[in-house]
């Protein structure tokens, strides 16, 4: 949401430092998991793969102490490289751990912006689908009449905004996850882009724009202020390449609509999903009835909080459509390319 690449650099930071260090969570490890931080390092580090960093409660040392003292980044609160903005350990739009990943002989947050430039290259590879144009026109006519464009829209089907789960109706335990965020809170702040690593004795604070931003999605991708959380309408492109679907992976077919039902009939037994047959369940509620079955069948997948359910937008014959429309949908999204 904020900051360079619109907000794909804070992605990008993201990843590389919350989602592969949980060290770095220590030090708001009180206020948004109630857990003191020597506890929630020690939960960490007593089961950590390397013996160089595994902690011993018989050394009577606090985990901090033993952590400074075995840290391959000397001044960083975890493992990964990072720098510390004025703010941390406040979460911010730019990451819940309030860090900034950079690396030293660079500028700060060189490494994000550069990569977040290169992802803005990408796109997806053909699909290999080869649909006849009427069958492709017909499944445009489908799309707009199933209404699927009052989200789905513009030339990546997207209108990249962030929908209540509530809403969407499937689960919510990803929602939330940030939802203790909201107490730990505050506005964003960089240094320029110039600034070099390791940063100088007084770096100068440089304030991340943010007023442009519509506050209710905040909340909804937050969780914050009661908004129940939700999920960001994903851009349908690529989708030959993408199955499973949903934001849990939930919604897969194999080959055998018979027998290849949910992850238990597919990626559980190494069979890749087939995306007709899984976009198929996506609308189809008898398939997608199911699916979910296969799926809650299994104790793994039902502590994993994945389901398969939700997005109940229906192209089928109990919502007035024919096979012929339903399959023409289906090719015409797998094949679909933005411009065409």
């Amino acid at each position: 949401m904020a900051g360079p690449f619109r907000g794909l650099s804070s992605q990008n930071n993201n990843v590389h430092a919350l989602n592969s260090d949980s060290l770095l969570m220590a030090d708001g490890s009180p206020k948004l998991l109630d857990m003191d931080k020597e506890v929630f390092m020690a939960v960490l580090l007593q089961n950590a793969a390397s013996q160089r960093y595994r902690f011993r409660t018989s050394s009577h040392q606090k985990p901090s102490t033993f952590f400074a003292s075995v840290s391959p980044t000397p001044g960083s609160p975890g493992i990964n490289q990072v720098v510390l903005p004025p703010t941390y350990p406040k979460s911010t739009l730019l990451g819940p751990d309030g860090t900034l990943t950079s690396s030293p002989g660079y500028p700060v947050w060189q490494q994000n912006n550069a990569m977040a430039a290169w992802q803005d290259t990408i796109v997806p590879p053909d699909a290999r689908v080869q649909v006849e144009p009427a069958t492709k026109d017909l499944g445009r006519q489908v799309f707009e009449k199933a209404q699927c464009s009052s989200c789905h829209s513009g030339p990546f089907l997207t209108n990249n905004k962030v929908m209540p789960s509530m809403q969407i109706g499937t689960n919510p335990v990803r929602s939330v996850a940030l939802e203790k965020t909201e107490s730990n809170f505050i506005a964003p702040v960089i240094y320029p882009f110039d600034t070099s690593v390791p940063l100088p004795a007084h770096p100068e604070p440089l304030p991340v724009p943010t007023e442009m931003l519509d506050r209710q999605q905040i909340d909804l991708a937050w969780a914050h202020h009661g908004s129940g959380g939700g999920y960001k309408v994903p851009a349908l492109v690529g989708l030959a390449w993408s199955a499973p679907y949903l934001h849990d992976g939930g919604v897969a077919v194999g080959k055998d609509v018979q027998t290849d039902l949910g992850l238990p009939g597919t990626v559980e037994k190494n069979k890749m999903p087939d995306p007709a047959n899984s976009m198929k369940a996506l609308v189809d509620r008898e398939l997608r009835s199911r699916v979910v079955a296969a799926n809650a069948a299994s104790a793994e997948l039902r502590r994993m909080n994945v389901q398969g359910v939700g997005h109940s937008y229906w192209v089928d014959s109990h919502a007035g459509f024919t096979d012929q429309q339903q399959r023409a949908l289906i090719l015409y999204l797998l094949s679909y390319q933005p411009g065409s």
